[in-house]
């Protein structure tokens, strides 16, 4: 009977939702970004009630003749794991909006997809392409393909050496919106085809907007400004490079973990008969970020010269291994926490239920990860080196949480990707359907990859968001939390 009442009373609230403020697509002159803000309030109730209402507006979404609101739509039944809906909608998409978001993005696919073709091919592509989609058919915040294809195109001709053909679609990019996006992304494939040449008015101007800009801006203009000190050096300009590399560790609280960056500036030292100095600089990143291949070329050449070639580089730079430890000691020792690690029973890969309270004595990392994750992706492979690190150690377990997965073959594509990639992990499935009680809200997980590192009394004592893909520094940095963890 209470179970009747129950469900009458959620379907009045839904009914008296639809009457009053469902239908949102259909309200005259409501934008797309008020219908976001609103479904997605209504998306964090994750009830019943709220499921129903999401339902009753992504209907009204699908249905509409705008085509993001279309889009949307597909995303609020994805969102609520209507696979079938989804499918249904995206068929129609290209037959509804033969000029849409989705007819540019196939027809777009042909313009650069022969590797090897000239720029003034690629042009006539691009050219034949805007004749069917003009920019001006799409919303501001649509247009970015048709930077990004600007973007292309200069590039391609600064290879080709056709300056004149290269600037006017420098130009052209210099009048958008997007210049400090764009401005980026081309610097960079400027800077891998070593052409820091025409590389540094363009990084000049991006700073020059970063600057400006108070919403983008701050983002870029690290990037901006490390990559400007590396084409100063490599276009010769010492003096100029040096400034700007080292105002870099003034300004730019990154600096110091930044590879390229302090590698160039030691350069740039060495090239104005500062020896010393650059490798005091290197010496000091590789204590604070341990060895890396690059610093350590140039920090055998400075060694061997600053001491005329009469001692060891090779003791010296094992050495270094005892003073780098105790750097990481001493920092993740500062970073260490107690609090009480949230109970879980979850279920792994063989359908066998793993509890955290099973694993009292034992210190335990959790890698909360998803198939989609590139960042998770990314670090696996040290990973799955500090994994085959304490295989043998009965007092450590690794298990790697997969959680965040919407579709319905999730187990399916989690053993495909684990098995394809030969790793040994342990897996359980956080399978999400009630995230209020699932373990990764449990643990306050943000972001993926999130590590968790719990001693053997049950207490988290690290906790990280975001990882690397040095094998080298994934195992250490873990390899120093354990044991930090296991003397408690």
């Amino acid at each position: 009977m209470k179970r009747t009442i129950l469900t009458i009373a959620l379907i009045a609230g839904a009914l008296a939702y639809n009457n009053t403020y469902a239908q949102l697509a259909k309200k005259k002159g409501i934008t797309l970004e008020e219908i976001s803000k609103d479904l997605g309030a209504l998306a964090q109730k994750n009830d019943e009630v709220s499921k129903t209402q999401l339902l009753v507006e992504a209907k009204a979404l699908v249905e509409s003749k705008n085509e993001s609101f279309v889009n949307f739509g597909t995303r609020i039944y994805s969102f609520l794991e209507k696979t079938d809906e989804v499918e249904k909608v995206e068929k129609t998409l290209l037959k509804r909006f033969p000029k849409g978001l989705k007819a540019r993005s196939e027809a777009y696919k042909n313009v650069f997809s022969e590797s090897n073709t000239s720029a003034s091919v690629a042009e006539k592509s691009y050219n034949d392409f805007l004749k069917k989609f003009p920019s001006n058919n799409f919303e501001e915040k649509d247009r970015g393909l048709y930077r990004g294809a600007e973007s292309k195109l200069a590039a391609m001709y600064f290879k080709e050496n056709n300056l004149s053909k290269a600037n006017e679609y420098v130009d052209k990019l210099k009048n958008s919106p997007m210049f400090i996006q764009t401005a980026y992304g081309l610097t960079r494939e400027l800077a891998e085809n070593k052409d820091y040449v025409n590389a540094l008015p363009i990084l000049e101007e991006g700073i020059a907007k970063a600057k400006e800009d108070n919403k983008v801006g701050p983002t870029y203009l690290p990037a901006f400004n490390a990559a400007y000190g590396k084409a100063l050096y490599e276009t010769g300009n010492y003096e100029k490079a040096i400034e700007s590399l080292e105002d870099q560790f003034i300004t730019n609280n990154n600096a110091a973990v930044n590879s390229d960056l302090n590698v160039s500036l030691a350069n740039s030292y060495i090239k104005m008969g500062r020896d010393l100095d650059a490798f005091l600089l290197l010496e000091k990143y590789v204590l604070k970020n341990g060895k890396n291949d690059a610093a350590g070329e140039v920090l055998k050449s400075l060694y061997s010269k600053l001491n005329n070639d009469k001692s060891d580089f090779n003791n010296y730079y094992s050495n270094l291994d005892t003073k780098i430890k105790e750097a990481s000691i001493a920092k993740y020792k500062s970073e260490m926490i107690k609090k009480e690690a949230p109970a879980f029973s979850l279920v792994n890969r063989e359908g066998k239920t793993v509890s955290l309270a099973d694993l009292k004595g034992k210190v335990v990392v959790l890698d909360f990860w998803a198939t989609w994750c590139g960042p998770c992706i990314n670090s696996f492979p040290g990973m799955q080196a500090a994994v085959n690190k304490y295989k043998d150690d009965k007092e450590v377990e690794f298990l790697f949480i997969d959680t965040w997965q919407r579709e319905e073959n999730y187990k399916e594509l989690v053993e495909q990707f684990i098995t394809k990639n030969n790793y040994t992990f342990h897996v359980l499935f956080d399978e999400m359907k009630d995230r209020e009680k699932a373990t990764t809200t449990a643990y306050g997980v943000k972001g993926i990859p999130h590590k968790v590192v719990i001693d053997k009394e049950g207490f988290i004592r690290f906790e990280s968001s975001g990882s690397g893909s040095d094998i080298d520094k994934i195992v250490s940095e873990m390899e120093t939390k354990i044991e930090l963890a296991r003397k408690g």
